[in-house]
This record gives C-alpha cells, structure tokens and sequence, in this order.
C-alpha cells in the first residue's frame, strides 16, 4: 500500500510542479480566473482548513509505533504543501503574486516528487 501512494504523489506532484513551472502564468491566469468569485475564495480557505487537517493526521500518524514510515512523512508534507498552495492562492490572489506562486510552488512540487522517488527506491 505504501509504494502505490509513493508512486501517487510521484506522478500527481510531478504533474503538478511541471506544469507550474513550465507554464506559470497560463496556470495563474486559469487560478485567478477560478478565484473570480467571491464565494469560490472563501470555499478555498475551508479546503486549505481539511488539506491542513489531513496534514495534521498524517503527522500525529508518524507518532505511532508503526507510523514512522516514508510514506507517512510524504503524506504529511504532500497535504502541508496543497494547503499552503491553496491558502495562498486566496489569500493572494493577483495575477503577479499568483504567477509567483506557481513558480515557487511547482519548484517545491517538482522536489517532493524527486524525494519520493528516492524513497520509493529505498523501500
């Protein structure tokens, strides 16, 4: 089980941080037009709310005595780091900061993908 969400968050952050740092500011012009509505940022802050919640679970997890696996550590990070994405996002939403952030976030992205895969090898 753990391989196969290794290999997840292998392809989805490797997706993700391609596109984000291939393509910054055609993903910040789609963002911030999906950010449009008033009522889709504070929706935002409510699902950066459950992916911190999610993080925070998987981080008590790694505290058990059959938690302190990679995966439970790539877990924690993979929901910290779309929490931050989408807080942000709402929280800064212009189309330069945005453009920013889809830099940044595909670099950090790109180096969880790189990570897990090295810790896949290693399982």
């Amino acid at each position: 089980m753990a391989k196969y969400y290794i290999w997840f968050v292998v392809v989805v952050a490797g997706l993700a941080g391609i596109i984000r740092v291939l393509l910054p500011r055609r993903f910040a012009e789609l963002q911030l037009q999906n950010l449009g509505q008033a009522a889709s940022i504070s929706r935002a802050k409510v699902k950066a709310l459950l992916f911190l919640v999610v993080g925070v679970i998987f981080g008590v997890l790694y505290f058990f005595p059959w938690g302190r696996q990679s995966w439970v550590v790539i877990g924690t990070l993979f929901t910290l780091l779309s929490a931050a994405e989408v807080y942000f996002q709402a929280r800064f939403h212009s189309l330069e900061a945005l453009v920013f952030q889809s830099r940044l976030l595909g670099i950090l992205y790109i180096g969880l993908a790189a990570c897990s895969y090295v810790m896949l090898k290693r399982i």
